[in-house]
């Protein structure tokens, strides 16, 4: 696997990275919609409540009731929170999810959106919120403001196989916003000074298994790798990918004792296994991983390696798509 974009722990905190980081609102000239795409769903609406950095409550236009209908956002995953509120000061939960709520309710609270997909019954799957693009207008344009929350390095890309209409430009923006360490890809100390803040860590994904991934679970796997001078603990470390998984979508927590001397490697593999000489296994019964598509759908995927404070601290995300 070659031209990936990447990144270890120590990253420079650019004046983009600091705007994001206190909770500000993306410029909106690198924030405008992507490309256009079909949309079989098209509804208006007003938002009432933002719930998190990526779900809102819209009062939606036409449809007979002032009842507000719960929308997740299609294409972006947002760390998460565990105290909601009209009021911003009582958010609580993971500091970037806390940071990602706020940014979100300041770009569209009370305002007129234009909710999109490409399929009217798309949901998700966790509690069957209605799944949208969702824009607002700026300077007489729909401006999609899932693209704001990546731009300033907010959220996750969560590229869907079936909503796959700004598939590819997702993933170009967050590659972008990575490569120029803006909001979280910047700022490793944000949610307090980690582990090992000095040390830094190199992270792979095998994720195309040998075979059919289905009948080869464990042939997906992270890699670890440690390129400081220090043996670094992992525990309380953990990794996701873009999916929703694990408690407070942590995905894999490294267990107490886990640690990769300088120079060496762990591995995380995704099925199941018993835990020993430097590999671990994430217990999945299914592959995670997608494989890699062009054309319409623009496939691809990542994993994210967090400290116990929840500082991004690694990353690998694939194909390659910009900043190449």
């Amino acid at each position: 696997m070659t031209n990936r974009p990447r990144a270890t722990g120590r990253l420079r905190l650019t004046t983009a990275a600091v705007t994001a980081a206190l909770g500000l609102v993306a410029p909106m000239l690198v924030s405008v919609a992507g490309p256009a795409h079909a949309s079989s769903a098209v509804q208006y609406g007003k938002v009432v409540f933002v719930d998190d950095g990526d779900t809102i409550d819209v009062d939606v236009a036409g449809d007979g009731t002032s009842r507000p209908v719960r929308i997740r956002y299609i294409g972006i995953q947002a760390m998460e929170l565990s105290v909601y509120s009209h009021t911003l000061s009582k958010l609580r939960g993971e500091c970037w999810g806390v940071t990602a709520a706020k940014n979100l309710h300041r770009i569209l609270f009370g305002k007129r959106v234009q909710l999109t997909a490409r399929h009217a019954d798309s949901y998700s799957s966790n509690n069957r919120r209605l799944q949208r693009y969702v824009a607002i207008k700026v300077n007489g344009i729909w401006t999609d403001t899932g693209a704001m929350q990546l731009d300033s390095g907010l959220v996750l890309p969560d590229l869907l196989p079936d909503e796959y209409g700004k598939n590819l430009d997702y993933s170009r923006r967050a590659q972008a916003a990575a490569a120029n360490h803006v909001g979280f890809w910047g700022a490793p100390t944000y949610c307090g000074v980690g582990p090992s803040q000095d040390d830094t860590l190199d992270v792979t994904v095998n994720w195309d298994a040998d075979g059919n991934d289905s009948a080869n679970v464990n042939g997906e796997w992270v890699d670890i790798v440690n390129t400081g001078a220090n043996v670094v603990s992992l525990a309380g470390w953990w990794v996701r990918d873009a999916a929703y998984r694990g408690t407070k979508a942590h995905g894999y927590v490294f267990p107490a004792g886990a640690q990769v001397g300088p120079g060496e490697r762990v591995r995380l593999r995704i099925g199941h296994g018993t835990d020993q000489d430097g590999t671990y296994y994430w217990g999945l019964d299914e592959p995670i991983f997608a494989n890699v598509t062009g054309g319409a759908k623009w496939l691809g995927d990542g994993a994210w390696m967090f400290d116990p404070q929840g500082d991004l601290r690694a990353w690998y995300m694939y194909p390659c798509r910009a900043a190449c």
